[in-house]
């Protein structure tokens, strides 16, 4: 485990290291813990156990279908 001190810029930002960025991902998920917070990853769910329980007729259908269960 690796520790840091950064600090905010003047918008708020925080800049984190390329290899943690990497680590994490696109989108993470930011947890208040009270006196400290903590960095998840956001990963989205796999959606392949879907594939053949759902028919849908047109592709527009199907990405309709796919944010709903992301959303979830």
């Amino acid at each position: 485990m690796e520790t840091l001190v950064k600090k905010f810029d003047s918008q708020g930002r925080l800049l984190l290291p390329k290899e943690l960025r990497e680590k994490l991902g696109e989108e993470v998920i930011i947890v208040d813990l009270g006196d400290r917070v903590e960095l998840l990853p956001r990963k989205k769910a796999s959606l392949k156990k879907f594939f053949d329980s759902v028919e849908v007729d047109e592709l527009k259908e199907w990405n309709e279908l796919k944010k709903e269960l992301w959303a979830e």
